[in-house]
C-alpha cells in the first residue's frame, strides 16, 4: 500500500528563514507493519477547541475540522516517526492538522513555532521590493545549496515566488510562498510561510505540500489565521518603547532572516568598495598624466 512519508528540511541558520521540504510518495511493505501503524496513529492525543499555546502567550480557537498536536508530541512525531533530525523540532510549539487526517495523510500540516525576536517595526512594508529580494535570496540559495549537498542532504534550489509577500497592516500578518526544486523528487516543493506579529516576537506558521496543491493550501491560510491571536499584554499594539525590546531584523529580514545590521553593513562594504575602486581609478588616471606629462617634457 502506497502511504505519504512526511520530510522535513530546514535550512541552516536563523529560524526565521526555515523552510520545510515536501510531502514524498514511498511504496513500503505495509503488511508487517500494519498493527504497529495502527498503534502509533491511536497513540497521539489531539486538542481541540480552544488551545493556549506558549505559557499562555497566544490562543489557537481551533474550529470543528482541525486539531492540535501539542510540543512534546510534535517533537516525537517529527524525529522519530518522520525521521527528521532533533535540530529542527526545536522550539516547535506543535502542529496543526484536518481533523480526519491521521500522520500519514497527504493533508496540509501546518508547524507552529515562536521566535522570541521582540517587536518588529512595520514602518517599511509598502518600501520593500520583494522582486529585489527573490533576486538576492536566490543568490544566498545557490551557496547555502552547497552546503547542504557537502552535509549529506539531497539538493534542494529556490526556483521563486509560487506567491508573492503580502503584509496585512490591519491584521499584522505577513506572508509568502516558495516555489522549490529537490533533487530526489518530481514535484516541485511549496513552502508557505506565515509570520504573525507580536509584541515580544513572531508565531511562526509553515504549511508544507506539493506545488500542485498551492490553490488548496491558499484556501486554508485564512481559516489557519482566523484561528490565531496574541493574548492580552503579547498583542502588536501594546508594545511599550521604555520596557520593550525592538528586534534587529525588518520587516523583510522575517523572509530571509537577514538582521537590519547586516543589511547596514553590507550598504557600508558597498560604499567602501565604491570608494576604494574611485580612489584606484582616480591614482591610476594621475599616474598616466604624470607620465604622459613627464614625456613630453
Amino acid at each position: 500500500m502506497r502511504i505519504i512519508v512526511l520530510a522535513l528540511c530546514f535550512f541552516a541558520g536563523n529560524l526565521l528563514g526555515q523552510d520545510s521540504a515536501a510531502y514524498i510518495e514511498e511504496d513500503l511493505d505495509y503488511t508487517d507493519s500494519e498493527a504497529y501503524t495502527d498503534s502509533l496513529i491511536e497513540s497521539f492525543r489531539y486538542q481541540q477547541g480552544e488551545v493556549q499555546i506558549g505559557d499562555g502567550m497566544a490562543t489557537l480557537r481551533l474550529p470543528e475540522g482541525y486539531k492540535f498536536l501539542d510540543g512534546e508530541q510534535s517533537y516525537y512525531l517529527v524525529t522519530d516517526v518522520w525521521e527528521n533530525p532533533p535540530s529542527v523540532a526545536i522550539g516547535m510549539l506543535g502542529v496543526i492538522m484536518h481533523a480526519d487526517a491521521d500522520v500519514y495523510d497527504a493533508s496540509t500540516v501546518f508547524f507552529v513555532h515562536f521566535e522570541d525576536i521582540g517587536y518588529v517595526p512595520d514602518e517599511d512594508a509598502d518600501g520593500i521590493d520583494y522582486a529585489a529580494k527573490m533576486k538576492d535570496m536566490l543568490h544566498d540559495d545557490s551557496l547555502e545549496n552547497v552546503q547542504r549537498i557537502a552535509d549529506g542532504y539531497s539538493g534542494l534550489r529556490l526556483i521563486g515566488w509560487a506567491s508573492a509577500p503580502y503584509y496585512d497592516k490591519e491584521r499584522k500578518v505577513l506572508h509568502w510562498a516558495k516555489e522549490m526544486e529537490s533533487d530526489d523528487r518530481e514535484a516541485h516543493v511549496l513552502n508557505h510561510n506565515i509570520r504573525v506579529l507580536g509584541r515580544k516576537g513572531v508565531l511562526v506558521i509553515n504549511a508544507v505540500s506539493n506545488m500542485d496543491r498551492l490553490d488548496i493550501v491558499q484556501s486554508e491560510v485564512p481559516e489557519v489565521l482566523a484561528m490565531v491571536s496574541f493574548n492580552d499584554g503579547f498583542r502588536y499594539d501594546q508594545f511599550d518603547a521604555e520596557t520593550d525590546q525592538v528586534s534587529a531584523q525588518g520587516l523583510d529580514g522575517l523572509i530571509d532572516g537577514k538582521t537590519r545590521e547586516r543589511v547596514r553593513e553590507f550598504g557600508m562594504l558597498l560604499i567602501k568598495v565604491a570608494v576604494g575602486g574611485f580612489i584606484g581609478l582616480l591614482l591610476i588616471v594621475l599616474g598616466i598624466w604624470f607620465l604622459f606629462i613627464r614625456k613630453r617634457n
